[in-house]
């Protein structure tokens, strides 16, 4: 059976309209899309028809039209994954897993158990490629980053370690497969880094007790494919047929004999293999433009580029997997690398794939623009090669359609629409190398772009930017992170705003003719004076670069340029800089934050205040890096979040009141936390934050601060625990201000309704909440006598119940025990976490609650279950879905005790750290659980192995 592993590159994203009926629902965020996005993983389903499974952007989906829709399926799984498996021996069981943690579904995705190995085991290594063994029930293989491969026979109840493979230089398993015909023996093929080259192939017999040799190596002729290249892959096919592809594209091999001797074939571009499971001499690869395949045993191979269009310009996507379906293996499924999944709508020999990505939510958006007009522009990132980058949503984000007519990039990291004509949008990012359909060289570009007819057309603005020579150029300005405008520059016939600035990685390198000396081939500003027409370079005195102790040249990359709004000369700017380094490395160049006062002729160095790389205390010592500015149009001052990125990636957020001469922390409550983007309302002076759980539980997604960045308060009701928040845009326009975040898993959007005690739940929805008691009043679920909207303490969300199709109020209330534990926030359903899975032995009728507790160490929690009553029924109780500590790594349900209950209110205790929280950050519970009942089921075994 294939192991299929996620490739490790930077990349994603989508193709064709997509919509969903569901749109920005009232202080609750959702998401129509766009859909698509990388499919890293493809796996069929042995025992049922038009069964799949993909990975998608680190999030598990499943189709059951045999590819044609999909829907999320990661239910359990706490973490983004990057292998997924299927057992291959019974239906329904799968292996999904990622550098430290492994997952088991014996119910087809519908729910995930944690089955990681212990750490005693695995110890401080992480795992790499997984394999399941369709000759042995329960049986898995994970191969471990020191040679060792790891082995569970009941499906990962427990686990037990080969002898590790040893060669003389440092090795990691780049594939492994399990024989179909032999128990317990493997293939595994071994890698080195690109210093040494000592790639092999290994058989292994994995039984139990372990054989007197563990491990034989297959012999390497000299120039035999894997010498220069370690193989990518392995696939079993019958009667001893074994394939192989080696990475990077090369001859595709085979064996007849399990795998001792091979056979080399054509060379064909590729990295991924799928074999014909009813004919051994039909196999796909996968990795390059469109597929190839061969019908006589790899003699020949013919490339499929038909209906694998990238982009509007007609430029072939990359496949990423690809997989037969095996009750019909005429037809095929293939994962893109930018555009999501493709299934063949043609019989043989109509060679013909379409997309298929409807529910298909793995989009990567880092950059999001929006107007007066309803009308939402959204840019795909992280993806190399033509890709469906440009989406644009004329109704808020209720509907997605791509708007790519003319546009020649691969990824946007920056969207501007032109405050002074709104049919204008500036767009950057970047162009790859590659050839069109035809196999003729596409020019390359800066990566500038612009529409004049609202994000419909696009047109290449990159003159003044220098590229490399032709054919295959790129742009040495690099990605371009971000553009702004100068709202005072608009010319006084068109209307449209003259004065840009482009932001960009810029490049430095060592002088081959003088080494040790440092040469730049492109800036990090460009300034444009003719809306976009032409650009110079404008970033005196932002400094150089400098060459490390072991020659990598470091220097301050662009990440972000603001014009201050509340100079009316528009001369007043500042730059956000980060520098790519070894984690040891403390460089001497300027970084962090930097001024102009005059329209960035000239840039001054000012970081006074903010923390220093490395977290250095010498003075002198260069600032962290700044990954995002935000400044209030209204009093100007500014924000920054700080994230040194050799620290763990964790950061915070600091603000200057003075114009960046001094800063001081204001990343109380978001300390320690990795802060993408940061955005003002102009209105209120609020400031909100996009926010990575650096832990990976889900306690990521937006932040708010009203004062001032004095303390921070989570406004994350129903944000997905799997979508990383990337990039923010405030629209406030219309009545309510509408939040859109591009993230992980598309655009999710937030209407901002009246939540004074920012608990998550509505003004109105805790003013609908029942009287407790008989005299009460309406909106004090608690019955303590005070409007719940009136205290931060007190959260009645609406929820809606497996058992009624309208919501009903459960009311939340906390008294601290230890800590402060004065205010709840993201009170709401637990219908809208889709990580949280359900219980064969408890059903949930009633629904339950997330509720998000900082500043605490012990708390009570009562829960008012309005208009029911749990009283003389010993089958109800809490149950929490949270951490197993002291193991902050696995997720399981728990049993909340003691816990009391009185008609329709329960009570019970949460601890910081303890059983029933959800979180590992010290000083914060997250409590997510429900009263459950008991059912018939539960006399069953759960923790099945197969």
């Amino acid at each position: 059976m294939k192991s299929r592993l996620l490739f490790c590159l930077p990349l994603a994203l989508i193709l064709l309209a997509w919509s969903d009926p569901s749109s920005a629902g009232p202080g609750v965020w959702t998401s129509s899309g766009p859909a698509g996005g990388r499919a890293d993983v493809l796996v069929a389903s042995p025992f049922t028809a038009d069964e799949f499974y993909a990975l998608g952007n680190g999030t598990v989906f499943k189709s059951i039209d045999g590819g044609t829709t999909w829907s999320e399926a990661s239910a359990g799984i706490n973490r983004r994954v990057f292998q997924l498996v299927h057992g291959g021996t019974a239906a329904n069981r799968l292996l999904a897993s990622n550098s430290s943690k492994i997952w088991y579904s014996n119910d087809g995705a519908m729910t995930w158990q944690d089955r990681s190995p212990p750490a005693a085991l695995l110890g401080t290594e992480s795992i790499g490629r997984i394999a399941a063994s369709s000759a042995l029930p329960g049986t898995y293989y994970a191969a471990a980053s020191d040679g060792r491969v790891l082995i569970t026979e009941d499906s990962g109840l427990t686990w037990r370690a080969s002898a590790p493979i040893v060669q003389p230089d440092d090795l990691f398993i780049q594939a492994i497969a399990a024989d179909p015909a032999v128990p317990h023996r493997v293939l595994v093929a071994t890698a080195t880094d690109f210093g040494v080259s000592d790639h092999r192939i290994w058989v292994g017999d994995l039984s139990d007790p372990p054989p007197p040799t563990v491990w034989t190596t297959v012999p390497c002729a000299v120039d035999c494919p894997w010498d220069q290249a370690p193989i990518a892959e392995f696939e079993f096919g019958s009667m001893g047929r074994v394939w192989a592809i080696p990475s990077f594209g090369g001859p595709v091999t085979r064996s007849d004999d399990g795998g001792l001797t091979w056979t080399a074939t054509s060379v064909v571009s590729g990295n991924r293999i799928s074999v014909n499971p009813v004919d051994n001499t039909e196999a796909y690869v996968a990795g390059d433009e469109g597929l190839h395949y061969t019908t006589d045993d790899g003699a020949t191979w013919t490339q499929v580029l038909s209906g694998f269009v990238g982009n509007d310009l007609l430029q072939p996507a990359r496949s990423s997997d690809v997989i037969y379906n095996p009750f019909n293996p005429s037809i095929q499924l293939a994962g893109s690398f930018t555009n999501g999944v493709y299934r063949r709508n043609a019989l043989p020999p109509l060679d013909t794939f379409v997309p298929q990505i409807s529910g298909f939510t793995a989009q990567q958006i880092r950059a999001v623009a929006s107007n007066t007009l309803d009308r939402v522009h959204a840019g795909v990132s992280d993806s190399f090669g033509a890709t469906y980058v440009g989406f644009r949503s004329v109704n808020n984000g209720a509907t997605w359609s791509t708007a790519n007519a003319g546009l020649d990039a691969d990824q946007f990291r920056a969207l501007v629409v032109d405050p002074n004509d709104s049919d204008v949008i500036y767009a950057g990012g970047r162009f790859d190398p590659k050839s069109d359909n035809l196999g003729v060289t596409v020019p390359g570009n800066g990566g500038v772009f612009k529409s004049t007819n609202g994000g419909l057309n696009w047109v290449t603005i990159d003159n003044g930017i220098p590229l490399t020579p032709a054919p295959f150029a790129f742009s040495l300005f690099g990605t371009v992170r971000d553009i702004a405008i100068d709202p005072g520059s608009a010319d006084p016939v068109s209307g449209e705003s003259q004065v840009l600035y482009a932001v960009g990685s810029g490049r430095f390198r060592q002088d081959s003719a003088m080494p040790g000396t440092v040469v730049q081939d492109a800036a990090r500003i460009y300034k444009s004076t003719d809306a976009g027409t032409t650009w110079v370079a404008s970033e005196t005195g932002i400094g150089g670069g400098e060459i490390t102790a072991t020659g990598q040249v470091i220097f301050a990359s662009g990440v972000q340029i603001i014009v201050d709004p509340t100079d009316p000369s528009g001369n007043t700017l500042y730059f956000a800089a980060f520098i790519s380094r070894p984690t040891a490395t403390e460089p001497t160049i300027d970084n962090g934050v930097f001024k102009s006062i005059d329209g960035g002729a000239t840039w001054s160095n000012v970081t006074n205040g903010l923390p220093r790389a490395n977290g250095s205390t010498a003075p002198g010592a260069v600032s962290a890096d700044v990954l995002s500015l935000a400044i209030d149009p209204t009093s100007g001052h500014l924000y920054a979040s700080i994230n040194d990125l050799t620290n763990s990636a964790l950061g915070t957020v600091y603000t200057s009141t003075d114009g960046a001469l001094n800063w001081s922390f204001a990343g109380t409550g978001l300390d320690n936390r990795d802060v993408r983007d940061l955005a003002v309302d102009p209105v209120t002076g609020d400031v909100y934050a996009a926010v990575v759980d650096p832990l990976g539980n889900g306690d990521g997604g937006v932040f708010v601060s009203d004062d001032g960045g004095a303390s921070w308060a989570s406004l994350s009701t129903g944000f997905p625990g799997t979508a990383v928040a990337l990039k923010l845009e405030l629209d406030n326009s219309g009545p309510e201000l509408l939040i859109h975040a591009g993230t992980s898993r598309g655009v999710q959007s937030f209407t901002a309704l009246p939540d004074g005690d920012t608990d998550g739940a509505t003004d109105d929805t805790e003013d609908a909440a029942p009287a407790v008691a008989r005299g009460g009043l309406p909106g004090d679920g608690n019955g303590d006598g005070t409007l719940d909207r009136l205290q931060q303490d007190v959260a009645s969300p609406q929820v809606v119940t497996a058992t009624r199709g309208t919501p009903v109020t459960i009311t939340a209330s906390i008294t601290p025990i230890s800590g402060t534990c004065d205010r709840l926030e993201n009170s709401f359903g637990l219908g809208l976490l889709s990580g949280v899975p359900s219980e064969a032995t408890y059903d949930s009728p009633f629904s339950g609650l997330h509720l998000r507790i900082p500043d605490c160490e012990e708390a009570e929690v009562q829960l008012v279950y309005h208009t029911r009553s749990f009283d003389d029924d010993p089958s109800w109780r809490i149950r929490g879905y949270g951490l197993a500590f002291p193991d902050q790594e696995t997720t399981a349900w728990f049993d909340i005790e003691p816990a009391s209950v009185s008609g329709s209110t329960w009570s019970f205790t949460v601890a910081d750290g303890a059983i029933g929280d959800a979180t590992p950050d010290d000083g914060i519970i997250v409590f997510q659980g429900a009263a459950k009942q008991l059912t018939e089921a539960f006399f069953a075994d759960s923790m099945e192995a197969e």
